[in-house]
Formats: structure tokens, C-alpha cells, sequence
């Protein structure tokens, strides 16, 4: 059965399960895997986890589970993946070398393809055996590199001058790890941001309790 397109919810789930069984593979997956076990391990329904593989292809036979290697695979081949998936990175040294350790990327099945700064003292700098280079620099991205994505946790008044460049040198998805909260996207890029201050300040409402009794007396 030919793969079908997905809707952006089961994009990200099967983004999810891939992660999973990236990490499953690494410790060692067992010979089988169901569909109950993935949303049990996910905190997903059974039932969405069957249709989200759906989208992916025939995968398995029905009550015999997945062997973990081969479904791992199908969804990489699905996602658009590789193996080492190349992003560019764009930050002070100090921020690259502080998502080194909390987003090692060899784990995670991505590349770094390049990295570059706001500072300009930052150029030359060595992170995870890459040369930083000067934003500026964008503009000389080897194209051969097909890099498409990149991952922006400049400081906010540079975040807008990034996406700009990076948009300039071909790029066409950009996560944000910023503050910032209001931005111009640059035609053709397809932009994901987390904006912490926003979720720190709804996760408090609903430790405090807030949830649910707007408009109560």
C-alpha cells in the first residue's frame, strides 16, 4: 500500500515514535514491538498509533507487532530523513557548546553541517569539531550540502537578521529556541518556535490552579 500524505498532528507523532525507537535501537530493542506497547511507552491511543503507521505504508502483519529495525527505517524513508540528517546551527560558541550537551546530535540521527554566530569575535571558534563562522557567512552555504533546516537560538534582536539570511541561502525550516515573540517569516520558510517565557507562564497558571475557573464566582 503506497504512502499517503499526513497531516501535520501525525507528522509529528510519527516524528515522536521515530525518536522513541532511535533511542529503543540504541539500548536494544527487543525483537517486537505493537502498536499498544508504542502508545502505552507515549501516552498515546492505540488506535492513533495504528492509523499514524497507516500513513507510513503495510507495514507488519496485523497481531504480530513490528520488528522495531524495519519500522524505525520505514519512518526515516517517510520523514525524509538519513541517517545523519544535515541542519545548519545558529548561536553565540557558548550557546553551541551548551546544546552540545543537552542535544547531542549523533544520537539523534542529524549532522551539523555548520554553525554559525551573531558575535563576530565568535568567528573561528571550534564546537564539536565544526569552525563557527560569522552570520554573514551565509550567503556561502554550500549548496551541495542540501541542508534545509536549521536550528536558531540567537539572542532575540539577531533572530530576524537570521531568518532573513538563512532564508537567503536556501534554508526553509528554522526552529526557534528564542524568547522573541513576534517575527516576519520569510516567504517559503516554514518556521517552529518555542517560546519558553510563554510556556513557563502557563505552566504556572495551572500549578496554580488557574485552569478552569476563569469566569467562576
Amino acid at each position: 500500500m503506497p504512502s499517503r500524505v499526513a497531516p501535520d498532528a501525525t507528522l509529528y507523532r510519527l516524528s515522536l515514535y521515530h525518536c522513541y525507537l532511535s533511542e529503543l535501537i540504541r539500548v536494544g530493542a527487543p525483537e517486537r514491538i505493537t502498536s499498544r506497547q508504542l502508545a502505552d511507552e507515549l501516552g498515546i491511543k492505540e488506535e492513533t498509533v495504528r492509523r499514524d503507521i497507516s500513513f507510513v505504508g503495510d507495514i507488519g502483519r496485523p497481531g504480530a507487532g513490528y520488528d522495531p529495525e524495519v519500522l524505525f527505517r520505514e519512518f526515516t524513508s517517510y520523514l525524509g530523513l538519513s541517517d545523519e540528517y544535515p541542519l545548519i546551527m545558529v548561536g553565540t560558541a557558548r550557546m553551541l557548546e551548551a546544546l552540545q550537551v543537552v542535544f547531542p546530535s549523533e544520537r539523534f540521527g542529524v549532522k551539523p553541517a555548520g554553525l554559525y554566530s551573531e558575535l563576530p569575535e565568535d568567528a573561528g571558534a571550534v564546537v564539536g569539531g565544526l569552525t563557527v563562522a560569522h552570520l554573514t557567512d551565509l550567503s556561502r552555504l554550500n549548496q551541495s550540502l542540501g541542508v534545509r533546516v536549521a536550528l536558531v537560538a540567537c539572542s532575540p534582536g539577531w533572530v530576524q537578521v537570521s531568518l532573513d539570511l538563512l532564508a537567503g541561502a536556501g534554508i526553509t525550516g528554522a526552529l526557534l529556541l528564542t524568547p522573541i515573540i513576534r517575527i516576519r517569516k520569510p516567504e517559503g520558510m516554514t518556521i517552529t518556535q518555542m517560546r519558553m517565557p510563554c510556556d513557563i507562564k502557563s505552566l504556572a497558571c495551572k500549578c496554580a490552579g488557574k485552569v478552569g475557573s476563569v469566569g467562576a464566582r
